[in-house]
């Protein structure tokens, strides 16, 4: 999942990015609804790269995820 940041001073992430953000991502690239709820981040997302993420489906599924974080 691609995710498009604001760059603040020094070229970092301006915030962070939550598991709302990733949610409607998700559902704006690859037409998959999930509840942030069932997405676990593993660290705090505030740098630009590439992070791991799990994401919880229905019927007892996990996938992994990587977010991809990037300037805008």
């Amino acid at each position: 999942v691609k995710v498009v940041g604001k760059a603040g001073q020094g070229g970092k992430l301006f915030g962070s990015v939550t598991a709302k953000e990733i949610a409607e991502e998700l559902k704006k690239q690859y037409a998959v609804d999930v509840d942030k709820r069932k997405i676990e981040l593993s660290m705090d997302i505030k740098a630009f790269g590439v992070y791991p993420c799990t994401v919880k489906l229905p019927q007892g599924v996990t996938a992994q995820i990587s977010v991809f974080v990037t300037e805008s």
